[in-house]
């Protein structure tokens, strides 16, 4: 069935259920203000479908006996939990059963899908759902480059809503204008305090819980790069003081040896926190690289890495939980070190990520054994590239919660990073969402990824070819040198950045995968992406005004990909003295990227904040400079 999240349960029946203009959705007097903005919302969908705005009304349930063609929204007293719900569909009446608001929600949901697959013309079934994971979470980064707009976030939140997800982070380095931080704040189009607040209510009203999330340890660059606040940093030395998108990750870990960088941190979270409804906040607390390394060194040959960073983390954990917060981390440092686990506050829920094929149970394992409460974190794998690598987000995706629901993790929480700038347009990350919402909704759901495709493409974009989904597979295919490959060559070319990790040099792995990637295949992989472009442009949806956005984006992202590959091949002919015949001289491939990037800001501006735009733009100057030396 073209449903995801994939019900539970479907029982089909005889006959259909046909939504005309005589069709009202009744709630019970006894319905609140939420249910009714479920019922606008389920107004609304439907209207976008099939152009027929049914009715709202409110009846006593004696009233509503003898109603016809009516959509009914009725509480039910249901074993199965707080977010469950059952769909009645006959020839006469659709009921939907629920116990609460978003049991309604989620009805609505479900039945608004029927309506997209079937044009109004619904076959009867009856529907038993409930979720795999009682938190089912988007996390999306709004720090390293884009900030959303408002509108973009509330559209946002309204997708999430549709696909049963009921948590989301927004995660927050230098973005949330915080009294005091104006100078970390000030260049990066910040949140306001009453947009957050806005948001939240938003939020709440759709059946989510926006949960504060906050870099505190780690990840700390604008803070500790600052004239006011970077005596707290760890490491004073030139490690990372040259921006590049790598050193802004890698470096700048608060200094744990001085008791005002706890003071420091805790005046920051006692702002922020105050902006949420929500009883959660995520600290972070991940990737601490320089810890132990300067400042802290001295305690360091006193106490273990473990131990310095336990340490600070239940000090941050003690505080919160006096203001009645429940703490998440992520959990890398403690699976890397862990004779530690035992200590940390034993309250505290772990977010176990990871972002690869090849998920191992040891590291869900380990939390379930220390009695701890974990969440499980996968990717939509969109971070440093132009287009998501489709593959493996899926397999991840479902590696996680496959391997969460075995060891009892209470939720699964789907990343959204935004490594390299933000380079990837927002669109593009988008059926990872979907399908990380049906893994959180219904774990069991083994529908092979082509199927899934075909789904995502009819149910979110009304594709009837239903291939939209996979040309975005195959794009993904044709990334072979990808953005993040060509960042590690203008780190070393234009600053001299050299990244040692693990005994590699990244600019050294950067130039061998171009070395090594032959003339034929960068060239089948252009070939392939302008057909891929025009097989875009002869989709149905292309001509929708209401996806032109997104089209956009997926355009972009096609050119984008090209673009690389075909950079690929100058470089490798003029600055590693291979014989290539590129398809471009250097002039003309630069010509292309700055017409791309026009483009690309246009489609950034519409739903994004200017914010670190500014970033990117200098990164393709600087490209199109070197290029232009060659010639």
């Amino acid at each position: 069935m073209y449903l995801i999240p994939l019900p539970q349960k479907i029982t089909a029946q005889d006959g259909t259920f046909s939504i005309n203009h005589n069709t009202a959705i009744i709630l019970s007097l006894d319905q609140d203000d939420i249910d009714l903005e479920t019922a606008k919302l389920l107004q609304q969908e439907i209207k976008k479908v099939i152009a027929i705005t049914v009715s709202i009304k409110k009846r006593m349930r004696s009233e509503r006996e003898s109603d016809n063609n009516c959509i009914n929204f009725k509480y039910d007293k249901m074993d199965e939990g707080r977010e469950a719900y059952r769909l009645t569909v006959t020839p006469n009446e659709v009921t939907i059963y629920a116990c609460c608001n978003r049991g309604f929600l989620y009805g609505a949901s479900t039945l608004i899908q029927l309506c997209k697959t079937s044009r109004g013309e619904i076959g009867c079934l009856d529907i038993a759902d409930e979720p795999s994971y009682s938190n089912r979470g988007y996390m999306l980064d709004v720090s390293r480059g884009r900030v959303p707009t408002m509108g973009y976030l509330k559209t946002l939140v309204d997708r999430l809503s549709l696909y049963k997800i009921n948590q989301l982070q927004l995660y927050v380095e230098n973005s949330q204008r915080i009294d005091g931080f104006e100078e970390i704040w000030s260049q990066t189009d910040p949140f306001i305090p009453e947009e957050i607040l806005d948001l939240d209510r938003y939020c709440n009203s759709r059946g989510i819980e926006l949960v504060p999330c906050i870099a505190t340890f780690g990840h700390l660059y604008d803070l500790l790069r600052s004239v006011s606040f970077s005596k707290y940093r760890e490491v004073d030395a030139e490690q990372g003081s040259i921006f590049t998108w790598h050193n802004r990750m890698r470096h700048h870990t608060i200094n744990v040896a001085d008791p005002e960088s706890y003071t420091l941190i805790k005046g920051i979270l006692d702002q922020y926190i105050s902006l949420f409804r929500s009883n959660k906040i995520n600290i972070c607390c991940d990737e601490t690289f320089d810890l132990g390394k300067g400042k802290s060194a001295v305690l360091a040959g006193k106490m273990t890495y473990g131990e310095l960073y336990i340490s600070y983390v239940n000090n941050l954990v003690k505080h919160l939980q006096s203001k009645g917060k429940e703490v998440m981390i992520w959990g890398d440092v403690l699976q890397k070190n862990h004779e530690i686990i035992g200590k940390l506050n034993n309250k505290v829920t772990c977010q176990n990520w990871y972002y690869d094929y090849g998920a191992e149970e040891e590291n869900f394992k380990i939390f379930e054994d220390n009695g701890f409460k974990q969440y499980v974190c996968p990717s939509v794998s969109g971070y440093s590239r132009l287009v998501n690598a489709y593959d493996m987000s899926f397999t991840n995706i479902r590696e996680m919660a496959g391997l969460g629901k075995k060891y009892h993790a209470e939720g699964i929480l789907n990343t959204d990073w935004g490594d390299c700038g933000s380079i990837n347009m927002p669109a593009l990350n988008i059926p990872c969402m979907i399908y990380g919402a049906a893994q959180g909704w219904n774990a069991k759901d083994d529908r092979n990824f082509a199927k899934i495709d075909h789904v995502i493409s009819l149910v979110e974009y009304g594709d009837q070819s239903e291939n939209l989904i996979g040309l975005l597979r195959e794009l993904s295919h044709q990334d072979i040198i990808t953005f993040d490959d060509i960042v590690f060559f203008r780190d070393y070319k234009v600053f001299n950045q050299t990244y040692n990790q693990n005994g590699i040099f990244m600019h050294e792995k950067s130039k061998n995968k171009m070395m090594q990637t032959s003339e034929n295949l960068l060239k089948a992989s252009i070939a392939r992406c302008e057909d891929i472009m025009i097989y875009f442009k002869q989709n149905d949806i292309a001509s929708r005004e209401n996806f032109h956005q997104e089209m956009s984006e997926f355009y972009l992202a096609a050119r984008g990909v090209a673009l690389m590959q075909g950079l690929t091949l100058v470089i490798k002919k003029h600055e590693y003295n291979q014989d290539v015949d590129p398809l471009d001289t250097p002039n003309g491939i630069a010509g292309k990227l700055e017409s791309w990037l026009m483009d690309y800001c246009n489609a950034w501006r519409a739903v994004s904040r200017e914010s670190e735009l500014y970033r990117i733009k200098e990164f393709i100057w600087q490209i199109c400079f070197i290029l232009r030396k060659y010639d």
